[in-house]
């Protein structure tokens, strides 16, 4: 009876953390695919030179990824002919520090056949804590970057500069639930 007892007492605690696997693996895909923001503390100022009603782009990359790269800044392109009359800037995050501004300039010059793309890179230390924080791959030794492996989600700056959202797909969903949050005036995380 005393092992029988034990055996249900198993049976239920494995039961349980079971169901709370499972829990948290819905709670992990329900939230991974929803836009959230952060508060940007150097935005208005980094970008002060940008029209007032301009959205930024911000797609953070490797200078030569040949796998997200080029995938993601077609988003980019798709998005600005779907959305015309909304005011973009796109910018390419350099997550490199040591590429040169040759190696740079020569590698978006293919996609400024088709996007208006400028290179952005982070200037303080602030900046890289910022975008590292938001997990921007930013490689500190030249073995790293071989790996080609860095994140695929975007970053927007909306108009007022004060928030930055991060977006992990751009679609015609996101950018209208976006449009509704700003519209609002009240950021909160978007469903």
């Amino acid at each position: 009876m005393i092992n029988r007892n034990g055996f249900l007492i198993r049976f239920g605690l494995f039961g349980i953390g079971l169901c709370l696997l499972i829990l948290l693996s819905f709670t992990i895909a329900f939230f991974s695919g929803k836009t959230r923001f952060v508060d940007c503390p150097f935005c208005s100022e980094k970008f002060s030179k940008e029209p007032k009603d301009t959205w930024i782009w911000i797609y953070p990359g490797l200078v030569g990824c040949g796998k997200k790269c080029p995938l993601a800044l077609e988003a980019l392109r798709r998005f600005g002919e779907r959305f015309p009359e909304v005011k973009t800037s796109f910018y390419f995050l350099v997550t490199d520090p040591n590429e040169s501004k040759e190696d740079i300039e020569s590698y978006l010059s293919y996609y400024r056949k088709s996007l208006n793309i400028q290179a952005l890179r982070p200037e303080t230390d602030e900046e890289i804590r910022f975008y590292r924080k938001l997990g921007a791959y930013l490689p500190v030794h030249p073995t790293l970057k071989k790996r080609d492996e860095h994140g695929t989600q975007f970053f927007l700056i909306p108009p007022n500069r004060d928030v930055l959202y991060l977006i992990p797909k751009l679609g015609e969903k996101e950018w209208i639930e976006i449009r509704n949050e700003i519209d609002s005036e009240r950021p909160t995380d978007l469903y």
